[in-house]
C-alpha cells in the first residue's frame, strides 16, 4: 500500500459516507505493517504530537509489525482512530461541516 492508495480509498470512504449519511463510514484509522512503513517515503505522514501520535491527512496511522496493510473507516477503527481531527490538528470533518 503506498500513500496514493491510501488517498484514493480516503476519496472513495468519504464520497460513500456522505452519499449514505454516515459518519461511521469516514476514514478512521490506517494500519500499516512495520515493514511497509520502513518502505515509504517520509515526510506525507507525520507525528502531530505524542497524544494524537502519527497522521497522514487527519487520520491516525498505526504502525505494527502484527498489522495488515488496510484503511478502516470510523465505526471499524473505534478507539484506534480517536481523536478524529484534520492536518492542522482541528477536528476531522463530519458530514454536516461547513467549510
Amino acid at each position: 500500500m503506498t500513500f496514493d492508495d491510501i488517498d484514493h480509498l480516503f476519496d472513495i470512504m468519504a464520497t460513500e459516507a456522505a452519499e449514505i449519511g454516515d459518519d461511521g463510514l469516514l476514514p478512521g484509522a490506517v494500519m500499516l505493517s512495520a515493514d511497509n512503513w520502513c518502505r515509504m517515503p517520509s515526510g506525507r505522514a507525520r507525528c502531530t504530537n505524542i497524544l494524537h501520535g502519527i497522521r497522514f491527512r487527519g487520520v491516525r496511522v498505526n504502525v505494527s509489525s502484527a498489522y495488515q496493510d488496510q484503511v478502516l473507516n470510523r465505526t471499524e477503527a473505534g478507539d484506534r482512530g480517536e481523536p478524529y481531527v484534520d492536518g492542522q490538528g482541528r477536528p476531522f470533518l463530519t458530514l454536516d461541516a461547513k467549510g
